[in-house]
């Protein structure tokens, strides 16, 4: 089957990042990537007016994505208890005026503070849930192990090269880790934007992984599908700083 992208979606220059300095800055580190077929009518329901729903290979693609957060900062400003820390968050992949985005369906942080934060300033759909995570150089290999335990027994294991190689343009690993748009509803219904700024992220190839998800308790029964389904995709980013600008209403950005 063609790698080519589907895009049928006229390519706009209008869509651009806020001006003035932006809202948050962090490094995210070890951005572990695992990604499913998925069918339309189970996206339709999240998505923000004016996106599309985009297709890698000819199918949706739903991605559970898990990294750290370090040397956070608000308005420049590092907030004490609230710098390090991990987080997973489950995100399909949509158009918005012909540029490629991202559409959250709910983000886990385990302190509270951060999921409210977030839940006023941009109205994503974060929970709190108790959360650690950890990278280990395997003994006497080439390899790293990273991990997370979340929730009421959820975890995620990934073993991978300790080596790694920017993904090929255009390419599915390119397509799944290369987003600089994220779009969600506000409170009236009406669409959001927002920009994350990093450069592409080098890929570690995949040695091993371990997924044990209660997908039904932590993402609702429309979601229990995914336990007993293979991913079509598995990544490890090495992942760097970033940057993620104030919230905007779209219209504003128009001329």
């Amino acid at each position: 089957m063609s790698n080519v992208i589907e895009d049928d979606v006229a390519p706009v220059t209008d869509i651009s990042p806020p001006p003035g300095a932006p809202f948050l800055t962090a490094d995210w580190r070890d951005v572990v990537g695992i990604t499913f077929p998925c069918s339309q009518d189970q996206l339709t329901p999240y998505l923000p007016p004016g996106a599309t729903i985009d297709t890698l290979e000819g199918s949706p693609r739903v991605s559970l994505v898990a990294f750290e957060f370090s040397k956070t900062r608000v308005r420049r400003v590092p907030i004490p208890g609230h710098i390090r820390f991990p987080e997973i968050n489950l995100r399909f992949y949509v158009r918005y005026r012909g540029q490629r985005a991202v559409v959250f369906i709910r983000e886990l942080v385990p302190r509270r503070a951060i999921a409210t934060i977030a839940r006023l300033r941009y109205n994503e759909p974060y929970v709190r849930v108790p959360m650690s995570c950890g990278r280990e150089l395997e003994a006497g290999s080439s390899s790293v192990r990273v991990w997370h335990r979340f929730a009421k027994g959820s975890t995620i294991d990934v073993t991978a090269s300790v080596i790694g190689t920017l993904p090929v343009p255009d390419s599915p690993a390119h397509w799944l880790t290369d987003h600089s748009l994220g779009i969600g509803r506000r409170r009236n219904g009406a669409a959001v934007l927002y920009h994350i700024a990093h450069p592409t992220w080098a890929l570690h190839e995949i040695a091993a992984i371990d997924l044990n998800v209660d997908f039904a308790a932590i993402y609702g029964p429309s979601w229990a599908w995914l336990a007993d389904t293979q991913p079509s995709h598995v990544s490890l980013a090495a992942g760097s700083a970033i940057t993620v600008s104030r919230p905007v209403a779209p219209s504003r950005q128009e001329p």
